[in-house]
């Protein structure tokens, strides 16, 4: 009985409101067409997001877009307004609403159309994380949601993950889930990424009569990574499509919303196309649909670095390849740094040779400095304390100082010079003074007292 008034209650949802689905590729455009009765012709119209209708964008001059990415547009002829989305990406994923004006300008906006704007596929690089995002309808807030690969039985069983009845969270190994009740959006964010994840997903609502989804892709991107003026191949796998027809192969560049014929740099059509050359692998069996084919970029330029889409035409398993080519060095940039080097090292080669010979010549003149300054004292006056010592018997003096004047025309012979005491000194010695001949070797010295005078002569070398 619980079951049928379950049923009952989501039948009677889906009679009475019409959900607008749209799918738009990653970096892609989405436009959605809002249709209007006659009496929202002069109102004002708004596209909102959320439960709580929060205008993004709107046809008010007052009233900027939230983003640059969003247009509208009022067709009031045709009764109907047309709301373009561009570069999209995974968090555009989410509920909409087309909205008219209320009666008076003070009004809440009434509601016309609720919008479903999916992003897809959903794209990761092997190693990242990529993040599903799957929004669903008003009145499944508490049922339990999950994720399958390929297509979800009616119970459930195949889920990656789920999560029970009333949660909002949960966790199985490398996947998470968490359930914005509020935006009515669930999201599962798949971790370590290995190329063989992509391919087909379903989100679904389990709601215990029925289950309820919505079809996603993962594509997986392989990295690859090499320098400027090397080749890299590429390996591109894709399932054989079962038919009498045979399907060409193509590997073309574009954005993440993948590429057109136009887009093609080379195909199993045309295998050689200047540095594109596609090589088909012959050594599969025949009956085996996983297949693979090479594509080899030769002379890489930095500019190669970007998306790359490969497989087979109207083929449901892709390849996406994201190549990184290191940008080297010029051999002009090479030539002038090695210039640079050279010059330098000489530089200061030749300014340390300068140096030593500087400090080379300076060596004689120190040597002859250093040894006439060890002659001759330097300081201007030079006291030396003397005591008589030669007479123990007399009376003590007092201490007596000389002066030793240097004379005017050293010799380069080291010299010296002894002054002697008198045996007999007068009674108070005033002074005495020392001075040297012109010869390099004599010395005069000389003590006066009062009447009292001596002097002596002396030279030892």
């Amino acid at each position: 009985m619980k079951n049928l008034i379950v049923l009952l209650i989501y039948l009677i949802s889906c009679y009475c409101k019409v959900i607008k689905k749209e799918t738009g590729p990653p970096a892609g455009v989405v436009t959605i067409k809002c249709p209007y009765d006659a009496q929202y012709v002069d109102r004002h119209k708004y596209f909102c997001r959320g439960t709580g209708c929060d205008i993004i964008v709107s046809d008010e001059e007052s009233r900027q877009p939230t983003s640059q990415r969003l247009n509208l547009t009022d067709h009031k002829q045709d009764r109907d307004f047309l709301v373009t989305m561009t570069n999209l990406t995974g968090e555009d994923t989410g509920v909409y609403w087309c909205a008219a004006g209320g009666a008076s300008p003070s009004d809440t906006p009434d509601l016309l159309m609720e919008v479903h704007i999916q992003v897809n596929p959903v794209i990761g690089d092997v190693g990242d994380s990529a993040t599903f995002r799957c929004p669903y309808a008003e009145g499944y807030q508490n049922y339990s949601k999950c994720l399958c690969k390929g297509t979800c039985d009616n119970s459930g069983t195949n889920c990656l993950i789920k999560s029970e009845q009333g949660q909002t969270q949960a966790k199985n190994g490398n996947e998470t889930l968490y359930d914005d009740t509020a935006a009515r959006v669930f999201s599962v964010t798949v971790r370590g990424l290995k190329a063989e994840y992509s391919g087909k997903y379903s989100c679904a609502v389990i709601t215990g009569v029925n289950i309820v989804t919505t079809e996603q892709e993962l594509l997986v991107r392989e990295v690859v990574v090499s320098d400027e003026g090397k080749s890299v191949i590429i390996t591109c796998k894709y399932q054989k499509v079962q038919t009498s027809e045979t399907k060409f192969k193509y590997f073309c560049r574009a954005k993440d919303a993948g590429c057109k014929f136009e887009d093609f740099l080379v195909s199993s059509l045309a295998p050689n196309q200047g540095r594109y050359i596609l090589k088909e692998d012959k050594n599969l069996q025949p009956e085996s649909s996983a297949r693979t084919f090479n594509v080899t970029i030769t002379d890489l330029r930095a500019e190669d670095s970007g998306i790359y889409w490969c497989g087979e035409v109207e083929g449901e398993r892709k390849t996406v390849v994201r190549l990184e080519v290191n940008k080297g060095s010029s051999p002009m940039i090479l030539s002038v740094s090695l210039i640079v080097v050279v010059v330098v090292v000489a530089t200061a080669v030749f300014l340390l040779y300068r140096h030593k010979r500087n400090r080379t010549q300076e060596l004689p003149s120190n040597d002859t400095n250093t040894r006439r300054n060890s002659q001759v004292p330097q300081p201007d006056c030079m006291y030396e304390e003397i005591k008589d010592t030669h007479n123990p018997s007399l009376p003590e003096t007092n201490t007596v100082y000389a002066t030793a004047q240097l004379p005017t025309m050293p010799s380069d012979d080291l010299t010296y010079s002894t002054a002697t005491l008198p045996t007999n000194p007068c009674t108070d010695m005033g002074y005495s003074a020392v001075s040297f001949g012109e010869g390099p070797n004599t010395a005069a010295i000389a003590f006066r007292q009062g009447n009292c005078e001596y002097s002596r002569t002396s030279s030892d070398q």
